[in-house]
Protein backbone atom coordinates (compact mmCIF):
# COMPACT_ATOMS: atom_id res chain seq x y z
CA UNK A 1 0.00 0.00 0.00
CA UNK A 2 2.88 1.88 -0.04
CA UNK A 3 3.54 2.28 -3.75
CA UNK A 4 3.08 5.79 -5.32
CA UNK A 5 3.63 7.93 -8.46
CA UNK A 6 7.45 8.21 -9.17
CA UNK A 7 9.07 11.18 -7.06
CA UNK A 8 11.95 12.93 -4.68
CA UNK A 9 11.19 12.73 -0.98
CA UNK A 10 10.60 15.95 -0.10
CA UNK A 11 12.71 16.92 3.65
CA UNK A 12 10.78 19.11 5.44
CA UNK A 13 13.00 21.23 8.03
CA UNK A 14 10.58 24.86 8.26
CA UNK A 15 9.67 25.73 11.33
CA UNK A 16 6.05 26.68 9.93
CA UNK A 17 4.45 22.84 11.30
CA UNK A 18 6.35 23.46 14.55
CA UNK A 19 4.46 26.89 15.16
CA UNK A 20 1.08 25.32 14.21
CA UNK A 21 1.36 22.21 16.36
CA UNK A 22 1.99 24.91 19.00
CA UNK A 23 -0.83 27.16 18.38
CA UNK A 24 -3.29 24.07 18.03
CA UNK A 25 -1.81 23.32 21.94
CA UNK A 26 -3.25 26.42 22.75
CA UNK A 27 -6.93 25.67 22.20
CA UNK A 28 -6.82 21.65 22.37
CA UNK A 29 -4.73 19.22 24.79
CA UNK A 30 -4.22 15.55 24.84
CA UNK A 31 -6.85 13.74 26.69
CA UNK A 32 -5.81 14.04 30.16
CA UNK A 33 -8.78 14.31 32.14
CA UNK A 34 -10.29 10.99 30.43
CA UNK A 35 -8.82 8.92 33.66
CA UNK A 36 -7.07 9.19 37.57
CA UNK A 37 -3.29 8.93 36.61
CA UNK A 38 -0.31 7.67 38.19
CA UNK A 39 3.00 9.66 37.92
CA UNK A 40 4.86 12.42 39.50
CA UNK A 41 3.49 14.95 41.41
CA UNK A 42 1.66 17.43 39.88
CA UNK A 43 -2.02 19.22 39.31
CA UNK A 44 -3.95 16.42 37.89
CA UNK A 45 -6.00 14.29 39.87
CA UNK A 46 -4.10 10.76 40.62
CA UNK A 47 -5.25 7.02 41.16
CA UNK A 48 -3.23 7.14 44.64
CA UNK A 49 -2.98 8.84 48.37
CA UNK A 50 -1.17 11.97 48.69
CA UNK A 51 -1.53 15.98 49.64
CA UNK A 52 -4.64 17.47 47.48
CA UNK A 53 -8.13 18.67 49.04
CA UNK A 54 -10.12 15.91 47.19
CA UNK A 55 -10.99 13.78 50.64
CA UNK A 56 -10.99 10.15 49.39
CA UNK A 57 -10.77 7.97 52.52
CA UNK A 58 -9.53 6.94 56.26
CA UNK A 59 -7.54 4.66 57.77
CA UNK A 60 -6.41 3.94 61.55
CA UNK A 61 -3.66 6.36 62.73
CA UNK A 62 0.54 4.54 62.29
CA UNK A 63 3.27 5.46 64.19
CA UNK A 64 5.69 7.50 61.94
CA UNK A 65 2.40 9.16 59.94
CA UNK A 66 2.01 12.84 59.18
CA UNK A 67 0.31 14.50 62.52
CA UNK A 68 -1.08 17.17 60.05
CA UNK A 69 -3.32 14.63 58.77
CA UNK A 70 -4.92 13.30 61.31
CA UNK A 71 -8.63 13.20 62.26
CA UNK A 72 -8.59 15.28 65.36
CA UNK A 73 -12.11 15.91 65.09
CA UNK A 74 -12.79 11.74 65.02
CA UNK A 75 -10.73 11.40 67.86
CA UNK A 76 -12.55 13.25 69.92
CA UNK A 77 -15.63 11.70 69.26
CA UNK A 78 -14.43 7.98 69.39
CA UNK A 79 -10.94 8.59 71.11
CA UNK A 80 -9.44 6.57 68.36
CA UNK A 81 -6.63 8.24 65.90
CA UNK A 82 -7.57 8.29 62.42
CA UNK A 83 -5.81 9.27 59.65
CA UNK A 84 -7.39 11.72 55.95
CA UNK A 85 -6.59 10.08 53.02
CA UNK A 86 -6.51 12.32 49.95
CA UNK A 87 -6.43 12.21 46.33
CA UNK A 88 -2.95 12.07 45.07
CA UNK A 89 -1.85 14.90 42.37
CA UNK A 90 0.44 13.90 40.02
CA UNK A 91 1.85 14.77 36.36
CA UNK A 92 0.88 11.95 33.63
CA UNK A 93 3.95 10.66 32.14
CA UNK A 94 3.75 11.51 28.22
CA UNK A 95 5.67 9.05 25.69
CA UNK A 96 5.53 10.42 22.13
CA UNK A 97 6.74 8.14 19.47
CA UNK A 98 6.67 9.55 15.62
CA UNK A 99 7.13 7.29 12.73
CA UNK A 100 9.79 8.25 10.42
CA UNK A 101 9.55 5.70 7.75
CA UNK A 102 10.02 6.77 3.96
CA UNK A 103 6.01 7.16 3.45
CA UNK A 104 5.86 9.71 6.32
CA UNK A 105 8.10 12.12 4.61
CA UNK A 106 7.25 11.45 1.17
CA UNK A 107 4.71 14.10 0.56
CA UNK A 108 5.51 17.59 1.85
CA UNK A 109 1.86 18.05 3.32
CA UNK A 110 1.83 14.87 5.28
CA UNK A 111 5.93 15.53 6.82
CA UNK A 112 4.35 18.99 7.53
CA UNK A 113 1.46 17.47 9.38
CA UNK A 114 3.79 15.03 11.34
CA UNK A 115 6.23 18.06 12.71
CA UNK A 116 3.16 19.81 13.54
CA UNK A 117 1.47 16.76 15.59
CA UNK A 118 4.88 16.09 17.13
CA UNK A 119 4.94 19.94 18.64
CA UNK A 120 1.39 19.85 19.84
CA UNK A 121 2.11 16.61 22.03
CA UNK A 122 5.15 17.62 23.61
CA UNK A 123 3.40 21.64 23.68
CA UNK A 124 0.59 20.16 25.33
CA UNK A 125 2.60 17.92 28.00
CA UNK A 126 4.53 20.73 28.72
CA UNK A 127 1.71 22.50 29.58
CA UNK A 128 0.20 20.12 31.67
CA UNK A 129 3.23 19.96 33.65
CA UNK A 130 3.55 16.17 32.52
CA UNK A 131 6.99 14.55 32.09
CA UNK A 132 7.40 13.65 28.42
CA UNK A 133 9.65 11.57 26.13
CA UNK A 134 10.11 11.68 22.66
CA UNK A 135 11.14 8.61 20.42
CA UNK A 136 11.50 8.41 16.48
CA UNK A 137 10.98 4.79 15.24
CA UNK A 138 11.38 3.17 11.97
CA UNK A 139 10.17 -0.64 11.87
CA UNK A 140 12.71 -2.34 14.47
CA UNK A 141 14.47 0.70 15.00
CA UNK A 142 14.09 3.14 17.23
CA UNK A 143 16.24 6.57 18.21
CA UNK A 144 15.18 8.60 21.67
CA UNK A 145 14.86 12.23 20.77
CA UNK A 146 15.98 15.09 22.89
CA UNK A 147 13.16 16.82 24.43
CA UNK A 148 14.95 20.33 23.86
CA UNK A 149 14.83 19.50 20.16
CA UNK A 150 11.50 18.42 19.95
CA UNK A 151 10.70 21.56 21.58
CA UNK A 152 12.78 23.54 19.12
CA UNK A 153 11.35 21.98 16.03
CA UNK A 154 14.76 20.43 14.93
CA UNK A 155 14.72 16.59 15.83
CA UNK A 156 14.67 15.70 12.53
CA UNK A 157 17.85 16.99 11.83
CA UNK A 158 19.55 15.70 14.48
CA UNK A 159 18.27 11.59 13.75
CA UNK A 160 21.00 9.17 12.92
CA UNK A 161 18.96 6.54 11.41
CA UNK A 162 20.20 3.78 8.43
CA UNK A 163 19.59 3.71 5.20
CA UNK A 164 15.95 2.86 3.78
CA UNK A 165 13.33 -0.02 5.67
CA UNK A 166 11.01 -2.62 4.56
CA UNK A 167 7.50 -1.17 5.24
CA UNK A 168 6.74 -2.55 8.94
CA UNK A 169 5.05 -1.55 12.23
CA UNK A 170 7.42 0.08 15.00
CA UNK A 171 8.11 -2.26 16.99
CA UNK A 172 10.43 -2.49 20.38
CA UNK A 173 8.81 0.81 21.15
CA UNK A 174 10.00 1.93 25.27
CA UNK A 175 6.26 2.55 26.38
CA UNK A 176 5.93 3.04 30.20
CA UNK A 177 3.19 2.07 32.30
CA UNK A 178 0.45 3.87 33.30
CA UNK A 179 1.33 6.83 30.93
CA UNK A 180 -0.40 8.36 28.50
CA UNK A 181 0.73 6.74 24.93
CA UNK A 182 1.14 8.80 21.71
CA UNK A 183 1.81 7.78 18.39
CA UNK A 184 2.38 9.39 15.18
CA UNK A 185 2.31 7.07 12.30
CA UNK A 186 0.33 6.69 8.66
CA UNK A 187 -0.22 3.06 9.80
CA UNK A 188 0.68 2.39 6.25
CA UNK A 189 1.98 -0.99 6.39
CA UNK A 190 0.54 -5.09 6.10
CA UNK A 191 0.32 -6.89 9.48
CA UNK A 192 -2.31 -7.35 12.39
CA UNK A 193 -2.84 -4.10 13.88
CA UNK A 194 -3.49 -5.27 17.62
CA UNK A 195 0.35 -6.48 17.79
CA UNK A 196 0.92 -2.94 17.84
CA UNK A 197 -1.92 -1.57 19.39
CA UNK A 198 -2.28 -4.71 22.32
CA UNK A 199 1.52 -3.75 22.90
CA UNK A 200 0.34 0.14 23.54
CA UNK A 201 -2.54 -0.35 25.76
CA UNK A 202 -0.65 -3.02 28.12
CA UNK A 203 0.28 -1.93 31.25
CA UNK A 204 -2.26 0.73 31.41
CA UNK A 205 -2.50 4.09 30.98
CA UNK A 206 -3.96 5.76 27.69
CA UNK A 207 -2.90 4.87 23.86
CA UNK A 208 -3.77 7.60 21.37
CA UNK A 209 -3.00 6.69 18.14
CA UNK A 210 -2.77 10.29 15.55
CA UNK A 211 -2.50 8.98 11.97
CA UNK A 212 -1.93 11.40 9.30
CA UNK A 213 -3.84 10.98 6.21
CA UNK A 214 -3.96 12.50 2.37
CA UNK A 215 -6.86 12.90 0.22
CA UNK A 216 -4.76 11.31 -2.88
CA UNK A 217 -3.48 8.34 -1.04
CA UNK A 218 -6.91 7.33 -1.31
CA UNK A 219 -6.88 6.81 -4.77
CA UNK A 220 -4.28 6.40 -7.45
CA UNK A 221 -4.17 9.66 -8.80
CA UNK A 222 -3.06 8.68 -12.59
CA UNK A 223 -4.30 6.15 -15.31
CA UNK A 224 -2.32 4.40 -18.18
CA UNK A 225 0.33 2.91 -17.56
CA UNK A 226 2.84 4.42 -14.78
CA UNK A 227 5.79 3.86 -13.36
CA UNK A 228 5.24 3.42 -9.11
CA UNK A 229 8.22 3.30 -7.14
CA UNK A 230 7.86 2.21 -3.39
CA UNK A 231 8.80 5.08 -1.22
CA UNK A 232 9.95 2.70 1.87
CA UNK A 233 12.07 0.31 -0.69
CA UNK A 234 12.88 2.13 -3.53
CA UNK A 235 11.56 -0.82 -5.42
CA UNK A 236 10.63 0.14 -9.48
CA UNK A 237 7.47 -1.35 -10.91
CA UNK A 238 5.62 -0.05 -14.52
CA UNK A 239 1.76 -0.88 -13.97
CA UNK A 240 -1.46 -0.26 -15.89
CA UNK A 241 -3.98 1.60 -13.36
CA UNK A 242 -7.74 1.48 -14.87
CA UNK A 243 -10.84 2.77 -13.31
CA UNK A 244 -11.28 -1.07 -12.12
CA UNK A 245 -7.75 -1.33 -10.48
CA UNK A 246 -7.79 1.96 -8.86
CA UNK A 247 -11.58 0.95 -7.52
CA UNK A 248 -10.16 -2.28 -6.09
CA UNK A 249 -7.56 -0.29 -4.68
CA UNK A 250 -9.88 2.08 -2.79
CA UNK A 251 -11.34 -0.57 -1.49
CA UNK A 252 -8.56 -2.06 -0.20
CA UNK A 253 -7.29 1.62 1.07
CA UNK A 254 -10.98 1.77 2.97
CA UNK A 255 -10.97 -1.91 4.34
CA UNK A 256 -7.28 -1.67 5.61
CA UNK A 257 -8.33 1.64 8.22
CA UNK A 258 -11.57 -0.22 9.23
CA UNK A 259 -9.44 -3.33 10.71
CA UNK A 260 -6.87 -0.42 12.45
CA UNK A 261 -10.66 1.14 13.78
CA UNK A 262 -12.06 -2.71 14.94
CA UNK A 263 -8.37 -3.53 16.25
CA UNK A 264 -8.60 -0.05 17.92
CA UNK A 265 -11.88 -0.76 19.73
CA UNK A 266 -10.57 -4.12 21.25
CA UNK A 267 -7.42 -3.04 22.59
CA UNK A 268 -8.67 0.65 24.22
CA UNK A 269 -6.96 2.38 22.26
CA UNK A 270 -7.79 5.75 20.60
CA UNK A 271 -7.49 5.91 17.03
CA UNK A 272 -8.05 8.82 14.61
CA UNK A 273 -7.15 9.71 10.99
CA UNK A 274 -5.72 13.49 10.70
CA UNK A 275 -6.08 14.88 6.88
CA UNK A 276 -3.67 16.95 6.06
CA UNK A 277 -5.15 19.55 3.79
CA UNK A 278 -6.33 22.30 6.35
CA UNK A 279 -4.65 23.49 9.58
CA UNK A 280 -4.11 21.58 12.88
CA UNK A 281 -6.20 23.41 14.74
CA UNK A 282 -9.54 22.96 12.65
CA UNK A 283 -8.50 18.86 12.16
CA UNK A 284 -8.57 18.74 15.75
CA UNK A 285 -11.70 20.46 16.58
CA UNK A 286 -13.41 17.75 14.19
CA UNK A 287 -13.00 13.59 14.12
CA UNK A 288 -10.19 13.85 16.93
CA UNK A 289 -12.37 16.07 19.44
CA UNK A 290 -15.47 13.44 18.99
CA UNK A 291 -13.56 10.51 19.48
CA UNK A 292 -11.76 11.79 22.52
CA UNK A 293 -8.45 11.74 21.13
CA UNK A 294 -8.13 15.54 22.26
CA UNK A 295 -9.88 17.53 24.77
CA UNK A 296 -10.48 20.90 25.05
CA UNK A 297 -8.06 23.38 27.50
CA UNK A 298 -9.43 24.56 30.00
Amino acid sequence: MSNAPAANPIAQTTSSPHREGIEAARRYRLPFGRQSWRGYQGAWQGAGTGSSIDFQDHRAYAPGDDPRYIHWAAYARTGQLTMKLYRAEVSPMVDVVVDVSESMTFDAAKAARTEALVAFAVASADAAGAPVRVFAARGRETRPVPVESARAGDWRGRLALGGRALPSAPSHLPWRAGALKVLVCDLLFPGDPSLLLSAMSAGGGSAVVFAPALATEAEPPLRGNVELVDCESGEKRHQRIDDDLAARYGAAYERHFELWDESARRCGATLVRVPCEDALVNVLGGEALDRGAVEVTR
